[in-house]
């Protein structure tokens, strides 16, 4: 089975239980995300934007919120599902499209940014992805990429993921063992799995894109490790950086 079958075969999965925090995240949380994105895209508005990868749908929902037209992507058809409801639920109206991050069926220079939130190191071929990313952007448009390195090889990480697993596999009954099966065999396959700053940096540079910024999202981690639920607190106490760049 090919790597991107193996990864659409357990999202699929993950979508029962999988929701990043936006049914159980306070508003106040809320608020503090909207907050950032809107402070990224310099409080602009109506902003045509591609959210990659959308999952439940929460950097597409806020985007919504925040009065950008929004256009979300993702090659889980049952991620999308859930997506809509969250949409539905919150009286959004947003484009949702089945399709794949690395080779998007959409027009070139359509959008200001796209957005991806978690989606970077599950990526088979993240260079093919950015440079898709970058030909459907506008001139001057943004990547904002936020993901984590979930995966590092370092024994204080690697207890917080095996501690944040158990759990799981108790909240979603058997998180553990199917997410296992499907990504061990893939891993090796997947170049930002273990995903570090430098890596990214290399391909956005590859890619084309200008201005790259990378920092660790201390300020959020450190709202998620002290406010938000027990599993945001171990996920949270992994390094997760945003990622910037612009297309010139």
């Amino acid at each position: 089975m090919e790597a991107k079958e193996v990864i659409r075969n357990y999202w699929d999965y993950r979508s029962e239980t999988y929701n990043t925090g936006i049914v159980e995240q306070s508003e106040e949380e809320w608020a503090t995300w909207k907050n950032m994105l809107s402070s990224i895209v310099d409080s602009r508005e109506h902003l045509e934007i591609l959210d990659v990868g959308t999952g439940p749908g929460q950097l597409a929902l806020m985007f919504a919120e925040l009065g950008h037209h929004v256009t979300a992507v993702d090659l889980s058809t049952r991620m999308l599902e859930k997506a809509r409801k969250n949409a539905l639920m919150r009286s959004l109206d947003i484009n949702f499209i089945q399709g794949d991050a690395e080779d998007l069926q959409l027009p070139d220079m359509q959008f200001d940014v796209v957005s991806s939130k978690f989606l970077l190191w599950t990526l088979p071929d993240p260079q093919k992805a950015l440079s898709e990313w970058k030909r459907v952007l506008k001139k001057d448009g943004m990547i904002i990429a936020i993901d984590g390195d979930w995966f590092s090889s370092g024994i204080f990480l690697k207890s917080i993921r095996t501690i944040s697993d158990g759990i799981r596999s108790i909240k979603e009954r058997n998180f553990h063992n199917p997410f296992n099966q499907h990504y061990n065999p893939i891993k090796k396959d997947l170049p930002l799995y273990s995903l570090k700053p430098d890596q990214v940096s290399r391909f956005l540079n590859d890619a084309g894109f200008e201005n790259i910024n990378i920092e660790r999202m201390n300020s959020l981690c450190r709202s998620a490790r002290k406010k938000g639920n027990l599993l945001d607190k171990l996920d949270y106490a992994h390094p997760i950086y945003l990622m910037k760049a612009v297309k010139k």
